[in-house]
Protein backbone atom coordinates (compact mmCIF):
# COMPACT_ATOMS: atom_id res chain seq x y z
CA UNK A 1 0.00 0.00 0.00
CA UNK A 2 1.34 3.52 -0.79
CA UNK A 3 2.40 5.00 2.10
CA UNK A 4 1.50 8.67 0.94
CA UNK A 5 -1.39 10.46 3.14
CA UNK A 6 -2.72 11.95 -0.15
CA UNK A 7 -4.44 14.22 1.46
CA UNK A 8 -2.20 15.86 3.01
CA UNK A 9 0.44 18.18 1.87
CA UNK A 10 3.07 15.75 0.91
CA UNK A 11 0.14 14.04 -1.34
CA UNK A 12 -0.95 17.43 -2.76
CA UNK A 13 2.76 17.64 -4.18
CA UNK A 14 2.93 14.05 -5.37
CA UNK A 15 -0.70 14.62 -7.07
CA UNK A 16 0.38 17.48 -8.73
CA UNK A 17 3.83 16.10 -10.36
CA UNK A 18 1.79 13.04 -11.39
CA UNK A 19 -1.68 14.36 -12.95
CA UNK A 20 -0.26 14.57 -16.36
CA UNK A 21 -2.63 11.89 -18.26
CA UNK A 22 -5.68 13.42 -16.10
CA UNK A 23 -4.70 17.34 -17.19
CA UNK A 24 -4.76 15.72 -20.91
CA UNK A 25 -7.98 14.01 -21.06
CA UNK A 26 -9.05 17.49 -19.64
CA UNK A 27 -7.70 19.56 -22.38
CA UNK A 28 -9.53 17.69 -24.79
CA UNK A 29 -12.88 18.10 -23.08
CA UNK A 30 -12.49 21.61 -22.78
CA UNK A 31 -11.98 22.11 -26.41
CA UNK A 32 -15.27 19.51 -27.03
CA UNK A 33 -17.04 21.76 -24.74
CA UNK A 34 -16.34 25.27 -26.75
CA UNK A 35 -15.40 27.04 -23.60
CA UNK A 36 -14.18 30.41 -25.26
CA UNK A 37 -13.29 34.28 -24.30
CA UNK A 38 -15.16 36.03 -21.81
CA UNK A 39 -17.15 33.19 -19.97
CA UNK A 40 -17.48 32.23 -16.55
CA UNK A 41 -16.47 28.58 -15.70
CA UNK A 42 -16.77 26.60 -12.37
CA UNK A 43 -13.74 23.66 -12.46
CA UNK A 44 -15.01 21.26 -9.94
CA UNK A 45 -12.65 18.93 -8.66
CA UNK A 46 -9.56 21.38 -9.64
CA UNK A 47 -7.01 19.79 -7.74
CA UNK A 48 -3.68 21.82 -8.10
CA UNK A 49 -5.20 24.32 -10.84
CA UNK A 50 -3.36 22.44 -13.92
CA UNK A 51 -6.43 22.63 -16.38
CA UNK A 52 -6.87 26.25 -14.57
CA UNK A 53 -4.03 27.56 -15.88
CA UNK A 54 -5.19 25.72 -19.68
CA UNK A 55 -8.87 27.50 -19.40
CA UNK A 56 -7.67 30.47 -17.93
CA UNK A 57 -5.59 31.31 -20.99
CA UNK A 58 -8.86 30.49 -23.37
CA UNK A 59 -11.00 32.66 -21.15
CA UNK A 60 -9.03 35.58 -20.85
CA UNK A 61 -9.38 38.86 -18.95
CA UNK A 62 -12.51 39.27 -19.50
CA UNK A 63 -13.86 35.72 -18.23
CA UNK A 64 -14.27 34.38 -14.90
CA UNK A 65 -12.72 31.26 -13.59
CA UNK A 66 -13.91 29.47 -10.28
CA UNK A 67 -11.71 26.13 -8.87
CA UNK A 68 -13.24 24.10 -6.02
CA UNK A 69 -11.90 21.14 -4.23
CA UNK A 70 -12.44 19.62 -0.86
CA UNK A 71 -8.53 19.60 -0.32
CA UNK A 72 -7.32 22.01 1.39
CA UNK A 73 -3.52 21.43 0.51
CA UNK A 74 -4.57 20.97 -3.29
CA UNK A 75 -6.23 24.48 -3.28
CA UNK A 76 -3.15 25.85 -1.41
CA UNK A 77 -1.12 24.56 -4.07
CA UNK A 78 -3.25 25.93 -7.05
CA UNK A 79 -3.72 29.69 -5.46
CA UNK A 80 0.73 29.39 -5.79
CA UNK A 81 0.12 29.26 -9.19
CA UNK A 82 -1.40 32.33 -9.88
CA UNK A 83 -0.10 34.55 -6.87
CA UNK A 84 2.73 36.34 -9.16
CA UNK A 85 -0.49 37.24 -11.77
CA UNK A 86 -2.52 40.28 -10.74
CA UNK A 87 -5.56 38.27 -12.11
CA UNK A 88 -8.74 38.84 -10.08
CA UNK A 89 -10.58 36.90 -12.54
CA UNK A 90 -10.21 33.25 -10.79
CA UNK A 91 -10.31 32.18 -7.25
CA UNK A 92 -9.60 28.86 -5.53
CA UNK A 93 -12.13 27.57 -2.65
CA UNK A 94 -12.44 24.30 -0.18
CA UNK A 95 -15.62 22.85 -1.28
CA UNK A 96 -17.20 19.89 -2.84
CA UNK A 97 -19.90 19.83 -5.81
CA UNK A 98 -22.83 18.78 -3.78
CA UNK A 99 -22.52 22.33 -2.09
CA UNK A 100 -22.36 25.47 -4.38
CA UNK A 101 -24.11 27.66 -2.14
CA UNK A 102 -22.07 29.98 -2.80
CA UNK A 103 -23.08 30.40 -5.97
CA UNK A 104 -25.79 32.09 -7.42
CA UNK A 105 -28.73 30.32 -10.03
CA UNK A 106 -27.62 30.96 -13.54
CA UNK A 107 -24.47 32.96 -13.43
CA UNK A 108 -22.23 30.10 -14.69
CA UNK A 109 -21.54 29.45 -18.30
CA UNK A 110 -19.48 26.16 -18.21
CA UNK A 111 -18.52 23.14 -15.54
CA UNK A 112 -16.31 20.63 -16.15
CA UNK A 113 -15.22 17.72 -13.79
CA UNK A 114 -12.31 16.79 -15.14
CA UNK A 115 -11.07 13.16 -13.40
CA UNK A 116 -13.25 13.99 -10.78
CA UNK A 117 -16.95 12.93 -11.21
CA UNK A 118 -15.95 9.27 -9.99
CA UNK A 119 -15.15 10.83 -6.68
CA UNK A 120 -18.41 12.70 -6.15
CA UNK A 121 -20.12 10.82 -3.36
CA UNK A 122 -23.69 12.25 -4.14
CA UNK A 123 -23.70 12.78 -8.23
CA UNK A 124 -27.21 13.64 -8.02
CA UNK A 125 -27.41 16.22 -5.46
CA UNK A 126 -24.34 17.41 -7.62
CA UNK A 127 -25.73 17.78 -10.75
CA UNK A 128 -28.83 19.01 -9.34
CA UNK A 129 -26.42 21.89 -7.90
CA UNK A 130 -24.40 22.24 -11.40
CA UNK A 131 -28.07 22.22 -12.98
CA UNK A 132 -29.06 25.55 -10.38
CA UNK A 133 -25.95 27.44 -11.13
CA UNK A 134 -25.39 27.02 -14.78
CA UNK A 135 -27.35 29.90 -16.78
CA UNK A 136 -29.91 28.66 -19.32
CA UNK A 137 -27.96 27.07 -22.46
CA UNK A 138 -24.83 26.50 -20.05
CA UNK A 139 -23.11 23.23 -20.35
CA UNK A 140 -21.70 20.62 -18.01
CA UNK A 141 -18.43 18.35 -19.21
CA UNK A 142 -16.67 15.63 -17.42
CA UNK A 143 -14.24 12.61 -17.56
CA UNK A 144 -15.28 10.14 -15.76
CA UNK A 145 -13.86 6.26 -15.40
CA UNK A 146 -15.81 4.04 -16.51
CA UNK A 147 -17.55 1.34 -14.32
CA UNK A 148 -17.39 -1.51 -16.68
CA UNK A 149 -14.02 -1.32 -18.19
CA UNK A 150 -10.99 -3.06 -17.28
CA UNK A 151 -7.38 -1.92 -17.24
CA UNK A 152 -4.86 -4.14 -19.71
CA UNK A 153 -2.78 -4.03 -16.22
CA UNK A 154 -5.40 -5.62 -14.39
CA UNK A 155 -6.34 -7.96 -17.11
CA UNK A 156 -3.04 -9.10 -17.35
CA UNK A 157 -1.83 -9.23 -13.70
CA UNK A 158 -4.66 -10.12 -11.69
CA UNK A 159 -4.53 -13.84 -12.87
CA UNK A 160 -0.32 -13.48 -12.25
CA UNK A 161 -0.69 -12.37 -8.53
CA UNK A 162 -3.74 -14.46 -7.96
CA UNK A 163 -1.45 -17.63 -9.22
CA UNK A 164 1.04 -16.57 -6.05
CA UNK A 165 -2.21 -16.08 -3.30
CA UNK A 166 -1.77 -12.37 -3.77
CA UNK A 167 -4.72 -9.73 -3.96
CA UNK A 168 -3.52 -6.72 -5.97
CA UNK A 169 -4.11 -3.60 -3.95
CA UNK A 170 -6.87 -1.05 -4.48
CA UNK A 171 -6.66 1.23 -1.57
CA UNK A 172 -6.26 4.14 -3.57
CA UNK A 173 -9.27 3.32 -5.78
CA UNK A 174 -11.28 2.53 -2.50
CA UNK A 175 -14.10 5.34 -2.44
CA UNK A 176 -14.45 5.99 -6.00
CA UNK A 177 -17.90 5.59 -7.41
CA UNK A 178 -17.84 4.95 -11.07
CA UNK A 179 -20.66 4.88 -13.26
CA UNK A 180 -21.73 3.24 -16.38
CA UNK A 181 -22.55 5.17 -19.30
CA UNK A 182 -26.44 4.52 -19.11
CA UNK A 183 -25.87 5.44 -15.26
CA UNK A 184 -24.51 8.88 -16.19
CA UNK A 185 -27.07 9.58 -18.99
CA UNK A 186 -29.88 8.59 -16.54
CA UNK A 187 -28.49 11.22 -13.52
CA UNK A 188 -27.81 14.08 -16.33
CA UNK A 189 -31.63 13.63 -17.79
CA UNK A 190 -33.23 13.58 -13.98
CA UNK A 191 -30.94 16.60 -13.10
CA UNK A 192 -32.66 18.46 -16.05
CA UNK A 193 -29.80 18.46 -18.31
CA UNK A 194 -30.94 17.62 -22.76
CA UNK A 195 -28.24 17.33 -26.11
CA UNK A 196 -26.81 14.48 -23.65
CA UNK A 197 -23.39 13.36 -25.57
CA UNK A 198 -21.45 10.28 -23.81
CA UNK A 199 -18.53 9.17 -25.40
CA UNK A 200 -16.35 5.90 -24.41
CA UNK A 201 -12.84 6.67 -24.75
CA UNK A 202 -10.25 4.63 -24.24
CA UNK A 203 -6.80 6.79 -22.99
CA UNK A 204 -3.69 4.34 -22.81
CA UNK A 205 -1.09 5.76 -20.62
CA UNK A 206 2.47 6.47 -22.55
CA UNK A 207 5.56 4.43 -21.35
CA UNK A 208 8.22 3.16 -23.74
CA UNK A 209 8.45 -0.26 -22.37
CA UNK A 210 6.68 -2.89 -19.93
CA UNK A 211 9.41 -1.96 -17.42
CA UNK A 212 9.39 1.91 -17.36
CA UNK A 213 5.50 1.20 -16.58
CA UNK A 214 6.18 -1.33 -14.11
CA UNK A 215 8.91 1.19 -12.11
CA UNK A 216 6.14 3.73 -12.20
CA UNK A 217 3.93 1.47 -10.25
CA UNK A 218 6.57 -0.20 -7.79
CA UNK A 219 7.50 3.77 -6.92
CA UNK A 220 6.46 3.94 -2.98
CA UNK A 221 4.69 7.07 -4.21
CA UNK A 222 2.35 5.47 -6.54
CA UNK A 223 -1.02 5.55 -5.64
CA UNK A 224 -1.25 2.25 -7.54
CA UNK A 225 1.13 0.31 -5.23
CA UNK A 226 0.84 -2.68 -7.77
CA UNK A 227 3.78 -4.16 -6.07
CA UNK A 228 4.61 -2.81 -2.98
CA UNK A 229 2.88 -5.21 -1.12
CA UNK A 230 4.95 -8.57 -2.45
CA UNK A 231 7.14 -10.28 -0.59
CA UNK A 232 10.85 -9.42 -1.94
CA UNK A 233 11.61 -13.05 -2.46
CA UNK A 234 9.24 -13.26 -4.98
CA UNK A 235 8.39 -9.31 -6.03
CA UNK A 236 10.93 -10.19 -9.42
CA UNK A 237 9.63 -13.23 -10.31
CA UNK A 238 5.96 -11.73 -10.36
CA UNK A 239 7.40 -8.26 -12.12
CA UNK A 240 9.02 -10.75 -14.56
CA UNK A 241 5.96 -12.64 -15.58
CA UNK A 242 3.81 -9.63 -15.75
CA UNK A 243 6.33 -8.19 -18.14
CA UNK A 244 6.45 -10.59 -20.54
CA UNK A 245 2.56 -10.60 -20.77
CA UNK A 246 2.93 -7.39 -22.03
CA UNK A 247 4.89 -8.44 -24.06
CA UNK A 248 3.23 -10.87 -25.21
CA UNK A 249 0.08 -8.41 -25.76
CA UNK A 250 2.07 -6.39 -27.46
CA UNK A 251 1.28 -3.22 -25.39
CA UNK A 252 5.07 -1.68 -24.62
CA UNK A 253 4.31 1.52 -26.06
CA UNK A 254 0.79 1.73 -24.51
CA UNK A 255 1.87 -0.25 -21.40
CA UNK A 256 -1.00 -0.51 -18.94
CA UNK A 257 -4.19 1.08 -21.24
CA UNK A 258 -6.31 2.90 -18.20
CA UNK A 259 -9.41 2.26 -18.10
CA UNK A 260 -12.31 3.28 -20.35
CA UNK A 261 -13.28 7.38 -19.94
CA UNK A 262 -16.32 8.60 -20.72
CA UNK A 263 -16.24 12.36 -22.29
CA UNK A 264 -19.67 13.24 -21.73
CA UNK A 265 -21.19 16.43 -22.14
CA UNK A 266 -24.81 18.22 -21.70
CA UNK A 267 -26.51 21.19 -21.50
CA UNK A 268 -29.08 22.68 -19.54
CA UNK A 269 -32.26 23.71 -21.75
CA UNK A 270 -32.96 27.40 -23.03
CA UNK A 271 -35.17 29.29 -20.92
CA UNK A 272 -38.98 28.29 -21.74
CA UNK A 273 -38.05 25.28 -23.96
Amino acid sequence: MSEINWESQEGAEKYDQNCDHQFQKGKTLIEMMGIKKGDSVLDVGCGTGQQAVNVLGIIGSAGQLTGIDPSSYRIELARKKFSRASSSNIRFLVGQAEDLSFLPDNSIDHTYFCSSFHWVDDKKTALCEIYRVLRPGGRVGMTTLDKNSSSTMKTLADPILAKYHIKRNQEFHRGMKKVTATELRDLLSDAGFDSISIEPRAIPWQYGSPEEFLKHLEKRDSPEGLLNDIPPGIREKIRQEITEELRKAQVSEVAGVGNVTLFAIATKPEAGL
